[in-house]
């Protein structure tokens, strides 16, 4: 009697998502269209506790794996895909996220290029959906976030995001108590670890910007809570907000001398970035009265 060979895919691509009936079809079309066999590659949705269609809708695709986490926060999610997966190779991005053809194609010569990687970060480019609003929102997005040309600092986002699985496993994977800023965390213990982190711009990743007032504000509370989760020492609320005056400093600083802006769009970015600040410091306030970081 002869028995079947399993194959074993190369990578596991994990998207954790909640409530995202809106976009979860997107990401998956993208992924399933992918330059390599989809036999070297599975993918792992995580429902983070989604009360919409989500579910339903990644079910509609036969061959992806649907796992449920019902623990609040994106990295415990993560973390359960990682327990999960059976690959070599752990790809990491979001819900929202449209990923190049070659995404995965281009992480394997990577990978394959830099062995003893810890972290690939590939590029994010944003792109606008929906209702634009003011223009000042999209510039400050395009502008200071997803840095991933720094990997190498630990700025490495799990929307384009590759690690060999032993590696996040023995680290115990991600800060599950975390709401926001684990990626970083992360990023910098496989760092200490001593394995590198490597900026691959070959990895391209698409993702939405954040293109009105109410979006930034939700994002920057979110950031915020995660800032407060990960800081211990006490005094708290005085470290938090000096980091935060530290960096609205280094914001205002290169939203005045970015090339490739009008004088008024400086402007407009710098008088944002105030505001952030201001919704970041209130945030805080709120946090060290006792309550809990915003999920969203």
């Amino acid at each position: 009697m002869t028995r079947a060979v399993v194959s074993v895919p190369l990578m596991s691509v994990v998207v954790p998502v909640w409530n995202g009936e809106a976009v979860i079809r997107r990401c998956l079309d993208a992924l399933s269209r992918q330059t390599i066999d989809r036999a070297r590659y599975d993918i792992i949705v995580v429902d983070n506790g989604s009360s919409d269609r989500t579910a339903d809708i990644v079910r509609e695709y036969p061959d992806i794996t649907l796992l449920a986490e019902l623990t609040p926060g994106s990295y415990a999610a993560r973390n359960t895909a990682i327990a999960a997966a059976g690959a070599t190779l752990i790809a990491f991005t979001d819900a929202d996220c449209v990923p190049a053809p070659d995404w995965l194609e281009a992480g394997l010569a990577a990978a394959a290029a830099n062995p003893d990687f810890g972290v690939l970060a590939g590029q994010i480019d944003l792109f606008e959906e929906g209702a634009p609003g003011a223009r000042v929102y999209a510039d400050y997005e395009r502008l200071f976030s997803f840095p991933q040309v720094h990997a190498a600092r630990g700025n490495c986002a799990t929307a384009n995001w590759i690690s060999r699985a032993e590696v996040l496993r023995a680290l115990g994977g991600f800060d599950a108590a975390l709401k926001s800023g684990g990626d970083r965390q992360m990023a910098l213990r496989i760092r200490d670890a001593g394995h590198p982190l490597i900026y691959v711009p070959q990895m391209v990743v698409r993702h939405p910007v954040r293109a009105d007032r109410a979006e930034l504000v939700r994002k920057r509370r979110r950031l915020s809570g995660g800032r407060w989760d990960r800081t211990r020492d006490a005094p708290r609320l005085a470290r938090v907000l000096g980091v935060t005056a530290v960096d609205t400093l280094r914001r205002l600083r290169r939203a005045a001398v970015s090339p490739g802006f009008s004088f008024g769009q400086r402007l407009a970015m710098m008088r944002l970035t105030l505001s952030l600040a201001s919704v970041a410091t209130g945030e805080f306030v709120r946090l060290a009265r006792g309550h809990k970081a915003a999920r969203d």
